[in-house]
């Protein structure tokens, strides 16, 4: 279309989808175009590919309404995949197969340009080519109910389309974000990363009871600041307990985000997971996490409190209605089912992490757990989610850091925020 209104809010939701510094190939009749209008991406790091034919490997591929305009799409799809990574992402743009009658219409009319669109495709039907290509469908975002700005109604109403979601299947603009499924060629290492602060008496017994579950496995204490002698127990728990390759390292600021963000970059080994400092977890269930990242079956996994039964103690119940509330509403604007969004333990990969690393605290909100910028992140990077059922007990020593009426308002604004963004970018 040649309104710019339209392409400038396109353009928003793909600055949205793509990390810094990334390699971006973009595939398209306007892919120079697009390309040379990307603010935040390296400009030496964007490719087109108007004029030359698909060839290197990239992070991020961008085929900008190319299976609506495909003689052979199960062979574009393939090109495709040859292009990609373990870790890339194909990003597959197109209009909703519904606006067919009116955009054919106004092409007619001379009121937009003509694209060529011929094959009008639903995301259920793009969804099974790329399954049957070895490509797998992660995340889907839904854009614009108005395309042009009509003084103004056609922006109030595309605001109001981010609250209410009872027109989303009407929107124009479809972005599927996608992995394209690869065998892992090497072993994959594991470090259990484990943030403290005043959990002397936790430290031993959850070294102690940690399996071994790969050659190359560590466990990393994030310690922050603590006034209990933490980090001098964690000290001698390593020197007592050699097989177990424990280290430590100091927390640079506060808060179990910045813990979480800290230790998750020093890891040592492909795969991470998070695994609560406080002994409410079941060490046996971290084996689960592992398997699921080594096999890739998933990217990034959280555990689910709330399958098993608990003690009261456990999780007193103003937590648990907070927690089912944001995950009943995170499950809707992140499109994306889960059930517990402050779980204790949670998997990622890291080269996959790195990419939330470098964007954390877009939202502007700094998060005090870590939980809500892992998911976001993992969210909008397209990753694979996976949700694994785990055991939660009583606090056996020490006492929580969690305070509903402090940390409340900040999640709450962070849900908020990220409402908006994940909904109208």
């Amino acid at each position: 279309m040649r309104h710019s209104y339209y392409f400038e809010k396109n353009l928003k939701t793909l600055e949205f989808l793509l990390p810094k510094n990334c390699k971006v190939l973009v595939n398209g009749e306007q892919g120079g175009f697009i390309s040379r209008k990307l603010k935040h991406v390296r400009p030496d790091l964007t490719v087109d590919t108007t004029d030359r034919k698909m060839s290197g490997k990239y992070d991020y591929i961008f085929l900008y309404g190319q299976l609506g305009k495909s003689e052979n799409i199960m062979q574009l799809l393939y090109e495709t995949k040859k292009l990609a990574k373990p870790t890339s992402r194909v990003i597959i743009y197109q209009h909703n197969h519904l606006w067919q009658g009116i955009l054919t219409l106004l092409e007619q009319l001379g009121a937009k340009r003509k694209e060529g669109i011929f094959n009008w495709l639903s995301v259920g039907d793009v969804k099974s080519y790329t399954s049957a290509s070895g490509i797998e469908v992660t995340r889907i975002y839904r854009r614009t109910l108005i395309p042009v700005e009509l003084f103004g109604l056609g922006k109030l109403v595309n605001k109001l389309a981010v609250i209410l979601p009872f027109f989303d299947f009407l929107k124009l603009d479809q972005y599927l974000v996608c992995r394209v499924i690869m065998p892992e060629t090497k072993s994959m290492g594991l470090t259990i990363c484990i943030t403290v602060r005043n959990e002397k008496e936790n430290i031993e017994p959850i070294v102690k009871s940690l399996p071994i579950l790969t050659e190359n496995q560590e466990i990393l204490f994030v310690e922050g600041n603590s006034t209990d002698g933490t980090r001098e127990e964690i000290r001698r728990v390593l020197r007592k307990y050699p097989r177990k390759s424990v280290r430590v390292i100091g927390q640079p600021g506060k808060g179990q985000g910045d813990a979480i963000r800290v230790g998750f970059k020093h890891a040592a080994y492909e795969a991470v997971v998070l695994y609560e400092g406080d002994g409410t977890s079941d060490p046996d269930d971290v084996r689960f996490y592992f398997d699921a990242l080594r096999s890739g079956q998933a990217e990034f996994i959280e555990g689910s409190r709330f399958v098993y039964p608990r003690e009261r103690e456990a999780m007193p119940f103003v937590k648990q209605v907070g927690n089912i509330f944001f995950a009943v509403w995170f499950s809707f604007f992140l499109g994306q089912r889960t059930t517990d969004v402050l779980s204790g333990i949670k998997a990622i990969r890291k080269d996959l992490y790195l990419r939330i690393y470098d964007n954390w605290g877009y939202l502007g909100v700094s998060d005090p757990f870590g939980d809500f910028e892992l998911l976001f992140g993992a969210a909008r990077w397209g990753l694979k989610f996976g949700e694994i059922p785990m055991r939660y007990y009583p606090r056996q020593y020490g006492r929580p850091k969690t305070n509903v009426l402090t940390h409340g308002p900040v999640l709450l604004k962070m849900a908020v925020i990220g409402h908006w963004v994940f909904r109208g970018n």
